[in-house]
């Protein structure tokens, strides 16, 4: 095969994806650290399946599109570092191919070059030992591959990804003391697998479309949802938009709306009481292809949380967090956050998740705490997103530095004043998490045995114990917790309030010159989330 058209394209996309897809387990338990929290896998997922209902939403399969609907899907659809870096491999690509019907080896080297300077630029500090390294190899040998059977230059792409993914762990000192290679650079070469793989003829693909889920950003009762339909509808576009106007528009009917122009169609999901009104007016501009109603009070869709029945007048400032467990929601809504965004570890909030969440939020400037390293990209790309507002990205990495920034919040502050004031409250706080090795490890010099209890100190190994009260007091220490002013404990959704008081009193006994809290943060996979300040 010498040339690939846009339907054989798609079908080389959707099988990588359903590769991928067996192997998510896998690619989830290749974390550095051994605790159940491992995501990779899943974020890629996300980006990918969020792409193909997009692919499977095109009236035609034409080069163009099938790639305008890649970029658009897998941005919409990406969470965490993982999926992210994987949407701006794929929005390069796609640049470089514009105006293109159809692709041969050649196109697909210059468009993996395009592929990997994209996905560098998204990255403040690249690092090497990861999926941005093989994208970098692919791109830096491609043409040294070249094959004009586009078949055969496909699965020497793929068995060269799979040499970097091997060699991952010489590149990146913590995959090595971990004992395994990087999951997102694994994940990717399961993506170039599916493609190589649809072109030497396995074209079924087995892939729920449809099972993808819904986008959960907290949960409500049936009696707080304000606007009671999801409408969802493709039109192909017959006349010119101002998409300004028609977003100004949407959003009179309803909210959690996402509105996308791509080439030739628009898509358009709202929530609203008028589903009519919806699909009435995006019918003024063209055919519609495919249109979607859903009751969300019988069907009971988890969307956003409205806190009033009637509208808020437009503020100043608006909070968004990222948390994990009802507790830690209750926390953060008690102190006046806007929005809660349901995720964390293993479940990172995707980039439509904070597009809908920022869009529900009636201020003019809004603060996103992300609350996770592995979020922050995520957070970072809805700026480019959204119109009419600006959106500060507040650097924490858990959620007891976002605790401690919003504390120091100054409503009546600028904004350069409060992203400062939130800097100094994060660097003032320790963070320590408490959780269980779900398999052998080594990490530096420290052996991890299965089923010990490991504690993390900003996110580095310090302790590893036989019983969970060792690991929770051997972290505190290495904290220099007895000359803090304040230890609070939050305990997770695996620990009863009666075990965590134990802890709680020793701790108390312990550090008798320490004020010491305890809250029920309801978390999962942490015993214990401890912040030392």
């Amino acid at each position: 095969m010498k040339r690939i058209n846009g339907e054989l394209f798609a079908i080389g996309f959707k099988k990588g994806t359903e590769i991928l897809l067996t192997h998510v387990d896998e690619i989830n338990t290749l974390n550095v650290f051994p605790v159940p929290d491992g995501d990779t896998g899943s974020n890629m997922s996300s980006a990918l399946l969020e792409a193909c209902k997009h692919i499977e939403q095109l009236k035609k399969q034409e080069l163009p599109s099938v790639l305008q609907a890649i970029e658009t899907g897998t941005l919409l659809g990406a969470r965490g570092n993982s999926g992210v870096i994987l949407s701006q491999i794929f929005r390069g690509f796609a640049q470089a191919c514009k105006g293109k019907k159809t692709l041969d080896s050649h196109d697909f080297a210059k468009a993996l070059k395009s592929a990997k300077e994209v996905s560098y630029g998204a990255v403040i500090k690249p690092v090497e030992g990861t999926m941005l390294t093989v994208i970098r190899v692919l791109a830096e040998e491609s043409e040294s591959l070249i094959d004009e059977d586009l078949t055969k230059f496909m699965e020497k792409l793929w068995k060269r990804s799979q040499e970097v993914v091997e060699e991952t762990p010489k590149l990146l000192k913590k995959l090595r003391d971990a004992g395994v290679v990087d999951s997102g650079a694994k994940g990717f070469s399961y993506i170039i697998e599916g493609f190589y793989k649809a072109l030497n003829g396995e074209r079924e693909v087995n892939l729920e479309i449809e099972n993808a889920g819904p986008r959960e950003i907290v949960r409500i009762s049936q009696e707080e949802l304000k606007y009671l339909y999801c409408t969802e509808a493709i039109v192909k576009l017959t006349k010119e938009i101002d998409i300004s106007s028609l977003k100004a528009y949407y959003n009179s009917l309803g909210d959690s709306l996402v509105l996308v122009n791509s080439g030739d169609y628009l898509k358009f999901h709202v929530h609203t009481n008028t589903p009519g009104k919806a699909i009435d007016k995006a019918l003024e501009f063209g055919e519609l292809v495919k249109s979607k109603i859903d009751n969300m009070k019988i069907q009971h869709h988890q969307i956003i949380k409205n806190e009033k029945d009637s509208p808020t007048e437009k503020k100043k400032y608006g909070l968004i967090v990222v948390a994990n467990g009802e507790g830690w929601e209750s926390i953060f809504k008690s102190i006046g956050v806007d929005v809660v965004v349901s995720g964390g570890q293993t479940s990172n909030p995707s980039t439509a998740q904070f597009k809908e969440a920022v869009e529900k939020v009636n201020a003019e400037e809004i603060f996103i705490f992300p609350n996770n390293s592995n979020i922050i990209l995520a957070a970072e790309s809805v700026k480019e997103m959204v119109e009419g507002k600006k959106v500060f990205i507040v650097k924490t990495s858990t959620v007891q530095q976002g605790l401690a920034a919003l504390f120091m919040f100054n409503p009546q502050a600028s904004s350069l004043e409060n992203m400062n004031r939130f800097k100094e409250a994060i660097e003032s706080v320790k963070s320590l998490e408490i959780t269980q090795a779900v398999r052998d490890s080594k990490i530096r010099d420290t052996e991890i045995k299965e089923g010990e209890f490991i504690g993390f100190l900003d996110g580095n190994l310090v302790c590893s114990k036989k019983t969970l009260d060792e690991s929770v007091f051997c972290t505190l220490d290495k904290a220099s917790a007895s000359s803090a002013d304040i230890i609070t404990l939050f305990y997770g959704k695996d620990v009863s309030e009666s075990d965590a008081q134990v802890i709680f009193k020793e701790i108390q006994i312990r550090y008798p010159s320490v004020d010491v809290e305890m809250y029920n943060g309801g978390q999962a996979h942490y015993y214990y989330l401890i912040s030392v300040e």
